[in-house]
């Protein structure tokens, strides 16, 4: 790779990051106070895709500071993944209590109501002592004057080098094959281990897309789509499988603390219709979402979605089909110029089709 390639990778990369970064400090104030709970998924969101950025663009950073990065990101990620779990539990739990919800099932939804708010309440405090701790080592500050700094004089630096091509078709490639590696486990539901695996290399596959979408003009949009389908549907069976082991154990411990105040197991009887009420209702809306999602994947397989996803990110392979859309100055590595003589950053070729649709 050439040095006016590496730079121009680099500063891909830097932007993409710069962008993460710039989201985590916007959710900060938010996720302290801890009322929405939107604060704390889009901070989440913010830094995972910030982690596969880090990732794929590790080599344009010192190794001391790529280091530093990710291990102060993945802190942020672990607490703030505990405290967006209960709230996702919680927001289902009083969509549940409703009003026309049988009374005799509303005294097991209260006491899982009131036990996860517990546990809310002190996984909000990991939340406010590590973005605490984030502030005032001013780990985001640094991350941005270094990364700003990457991108200093950079304006009109042609970034859709073939070298780019090639470093987004090997990293899509890569996280493809990890998806795809999966397949041959999803026709059975018991598969709960690989499903959720499946979930975590599909949220990696879907932000390497998204990273790499401006290169590819408009054409990895269906994919990013249906990524964005897929991972939801498997988050919503492995949701679904946390409850169904987790309830039995619930009651247990539910029951142990009854016999402690009680002395007896008495008062348990009326938590318990509650309970298995919801932990059927759990199992009932998983396997209906394993049926969308293998309806979804059959559609997928009919519409050929992963060849032609193969074959849009062959572009960087054939480099005289990327060269034929660059102006002569473009090819040798100049920028263009605008007709007022500025200087211009070019759009990224367009491979796509006029119809996006995986059959095309």
């Amino acid at each position: 790779m050439g040095k006016n390639d590496r730079r121009a990778n680099c500063l891909f990369g830097a932007r993409y990051m710069l962008t993460q970064v710039e989201a985590l400090r916007v959710e900060i104030q938010g996720a302290l106070v801890g009322e929405d709970i939107e604060h704390v998924h889009q901070m989440r969101v913010a830094s995972r895709r910030l982690r596969n950025g880090l990732n794929l663009f590790s080599d344009c950073l010192s190794g001391k500071d790529a280091k530093a990065w990710g291990k102060a990101i993945r802190v942020i990620t672990k607490a703030l993944g505990r405290a967006r779990d209960l709230d996702i539990q919680i927001d289902l739990l009083n969509r549940c209590y409703r009003d026309d919800l049988e009374a005799r099932y509303k005294p097991g939804i209260n006491r899982l109501l009131l036990r996860l708010r517990q546990q809310r309440e002190l996984a909000q405090e990991k939340v406010t002592q590590t973005l605490t701790d984030l502030q005032e080592a001013g780990t985001l500050d640094r991350m941005g004057k270094k990364l700003t700094a990457m991108t200093a004089d950079s304006e009109g630096l042609y970034l859709y080098t073939p070298s780019l091509y090639q470093q987004a078709f090997e990293a899509i490639n890569r996280s493809l094959e990890e998806f795809l590696s999966y397949e041959d486990f999803i026709h059975n539901p018991e598969n709960v281990i690989e499903l959720h695996a499946m979930r975590i290399a599909g949220k990696h596959l879907r932000y390497t897309l998204e990273i790499f979408a401006p290169v590819y003009g408009n054409a990895l949009d269906p994919h990013i789509r249906a990524m964005k389908n897929l991972q939801d549907l498997l988050g919503d069976i492995h949701d679904n499988d946390v409850w169904i082991a987790w309830l039995p154990e619930f009651i247990e411990q539910e029951g142990a603390r009854v016999m402690d105040y009680f002395g007896h197991r008495g008062p348990l009887k009326r938590l318990l219709p509650g309970l298995n009420f919801f932990s059927e209702d759990r199992q009932r809306v998983r396997d209906e979402k394993y049926q969308s999602f293998l309806s979804l994947w059959e559609t997928l397989i009919y519409e050929n979605a992963w060849e032609v996803l193969a074959e849009i990110i062959k572009a960087p392979i054939d480099v005289e089909a990327i060269l034929a859309h660059l102006a002569p100055d473009q090819r040798a590595g100049k920028p263009a110029e605008s007709p007022a003589g500025s200087v211009t950053e070019p759009e990224a070729p367009d491979f796509q089709q006029d119809d996006v649709s995986f059959g095309q």
